[in-house]
């Protein structure tokens, strides 16, 4: 399935292709917490050969020694995340033009789950990086 996203102002856009069997998550770690202003982050892992900016350059932060956080430099939007090894690509599924075309199957780092948030669902939850992540 093709898919397109952006940043908010739309100074920044890409587009990914998902497939069966890619990985889509919530992540409730404190770095998610921090880049997102938001409780949660839901992300799709893609391989870099399925993923391209098409309009734009989204600007790296390097948020630990294992993966960069990339955003918009003019708004500020998150957009995508990429690992030092350069193996995968997080799309945050907020950024994408249609958020509901991908649903998380699971949660990580629930260890860093705020209290308050309460999700009723069925979906394995995970205290740390879910064994599947890169």
């Amino acid at each position: 399935m093709r898919l397109t996203g952006g940043c908010l102002c739309g100074a920044v856009r890409y587009a990914l292709t998902v497939e069966g069997g890619d990985v889509a998550d919530y992540c409730h770690c404190r770095q998610c917490q921090k880049a997102s202003g938001a409780p949660v982050m839901a992300w799709v892992q893609v391989p870099p050969s399925r993923f391209e900016v098409v309009q734009g350059q989204a600007r790296a932060f390097a948020s630990s020694a294992r993966s960069a956080r990339w955003f918009c430099p003019t708004c500020g939007s998150s957009l995508y995340m990429t690992d030092a090894a350069g193996r995968s690509i997080g799309v945050a599924l907020g950024s994408l033009d249609d958020p509901a075309a991908v649903a998380p199957t699971a949660h990580g780092w629930t260890s860093a789950q705020l209290p308050w948030l309460v999700l009723d669902d069925d979906l394995p939850r995970y205290d740390g990086d879910p064994p599947y992540d890169l």
